[in-house]
């Protein structure tokens, strides 16, 4: 079998699990299997294999931490009027944490963000929490799927 077909059976196999099992990673938090699969999306986007991991899993979280430090200092200063402004900096801190090396998938930062902001989970940190742990989730069953697709195509 081709890589790409054993990466096509790999990711199918998981993803079809992942939908059924992943809520109960964050319960109560709708967004969670979304969350897995689009840092699914982020561990290939950043190359893949060891250093994809790394970069996918702590780009995402650095969104998710960035938006929760966003919606604290919003809530406790009372910034709802000028929420745009502190979010514009947030984009900037995302782009300009790139220049630490495990932080330097930009995409990536931008993806946990999103979802955490979709999210609604707001300045509850417990809620955060369940975001980064979904998107923790998709990341490592990216790189369960590559080292399945490697193994599927050896044997085939």
């Amino acid at each position: 079998m081709n890589m790409l077909m054993a990466l096509a059976v790999s990711i199918g196999v998981l993803i079809a699990l992942w939908v059924k099992f992943g809520a109960m990673v964050a319960p109560g938090l709708a967004i969670a299997v979304p969350a897995g699969i689009i840092a699914w999306a982020c561990f290939y986007a950043a190359g893949g294999k060891t250093q994809g991991l790394q970069k996918a899993i702590a780009s995402n979280v650095s969104g998710v931490v960035w938006v929760l430090l966003a919606n604290l200092v919003i809530g406790a200063a009372g910034l709802q009027s000028v929420a745009w402004i502190v979010i514009g900096v947030v984009a900037f801190c995302i782009v300009m944490q790139s220049k630490v090396a495990a932080l330097s998938f930009i995409p990536g930062g931008f993806a946990g963000a999103a979802v955490t902001a979709a999210s609604g989970a707001g300045g509850d940190i417990k809620a955060n929490l369940m975001v980064a742990v979904a998107l923790i989730a998709g990341a490592v069953l990216g790189y369960i799927s590559e080292m399945g697709a490697g193994m599927i195509a050896k044997k085939a």
